[in-house]
Parts: C-alpha cells; structure tokens; sequence
C-alpha cells in the first residue's frame, strides 16, 4: 500500500464514526417524524460527509493502473511527436488530462476493462456526475474506446480495450491550440492550418 493510499485509509477511519453519527441523527428524525426541515437538514449533513467518506474509502481501494496509463500517455506522446514535431510547437503538442482525477477513473475502468462499470462509482470519484461525465469525456478525446450504455436501468461505461485511436492526435493537437488564449488569433490560425 502506497503512502497516499494509508492517507486515504485514515481519513475513512477518521470519518467513519462522523459517517456513524450522521446517519443515526437521520434515522432518528425519520423515527420522530421530525419537520421537513430537520429531516432535510440531517440528509444534507449525511450526504456531504458520505461523499467525502466514500471518496476517500473507494480511493484507497482502486487497484492502481500506473504502467498502463504511463503507456497511454507515452503512445500519445510519441504519435503527437512522430506527427507534428517539425511543424507544431512543444506546447501545442502537450497532451491534455492528466489529474488524478483523470487517472483514477482510468483506474477504475481498466481494473474491469470489458466489462460495465457503473457511473456511480465513477461519480464517488469525481465528487459529481458532471464532473465524471466530463473526466470520461476528455479520456475518449484521448483515443480510449470509452463506451456508455445502459445496464438494468444503470448507467455504465466500459473501457473496450487499451488499444488507442491515434487520429485523436489531430483533434487533441487542433483543441490545445484552440484553447491558447495567450497567441494572436493570426498565429492561431497559421498553426490550425499546419494540422491534417
């Protein structure tokens, strides 16, 4: 276990007598038939530190995926290079995503690559749905066959395989440059035009 994975084990010892509390204070109201008020009040207070507990539980429990996504990332890099060294700058050619965030959803898909994984968990990891939608969003922009479907009423995403599309490279390349908001919109344009 890793020095960040114990962390993450102790902040999950640490909450979960807080975790304990929250939920009996909620079961209390909904024994006392307690105002709509109070019984809101006690979810939103047992939601927040669920969030926060079970983050830091599923965390420390992800299998960890560090070759694979290092492979990802150094494949990405080399057809980035192989593709655009002598005509783009280095910046235009820096691949995008790679927060943890980013990593531990990898992680997580990887752990069960084939098979459906529930949003769910992915949403335990980036905090919201949103947010998870959009990490698993940014990891298809990077090649990965990152499919979305429905299992028995849930949502799901599979990672198919580890094999890349690398005619991402072009759109990744064309979107970093794009997004500079420090170059000239002449400049701008030069580069975007140097892509195919």
């Amino acid at each position: 276990m890793s020095s960040g994975d114990s962390i993450l084990e102790a902040q999950w010892s640490r909450l979960r007598p807080e975790l304990l509390d929250a939920y009996s204070t909620l079961i209390d109201q909904l024994r006392e038939s307690a105002s709509h008020q109070d019984l809101l009040d006690a979810y939103l207070a047992a939601k927040r530190v669920s969030a926060i507990a079970y983050q830091a539980l599923l965390r420390a429990n992800i299998p960890k995926q560090d070759t694979a996504w290092q492979t990802v990332r150094q494949t990405l890099d080399y057809e980035m290079d192989r593709e655009y060294a002598h005509v783009l700058p280095d910046w235009a050619r820096k691949i995008p995503y790679n927060s943890r965030t980013h990593q531990e959803l990898f992680s997580l898909l990887a752990e069960r690559l084939g098979e459906p994984v529930p949003a769910d968990y992915l949403r335990v990891i980036a905090a919201d749905a949103v947010h998870a939608e959009r990490r698993v969003r940014e990891l298809r922009e990077l090649g990965l066959p990152v499919v979305t479907a429905k299992v028995a009423e849930a949502d799901t995403y599979t990672l198919g395989s580890l094999d890349l599309d690398k005619s991402y490279i072009h759109s990744i390349a064309r979107n970093t440059i794009k997004s500079n908001k420090n170059i000239p919109e002449e400049e701008k344009k030069h580069l975007l035009s140097l892509l195919h």
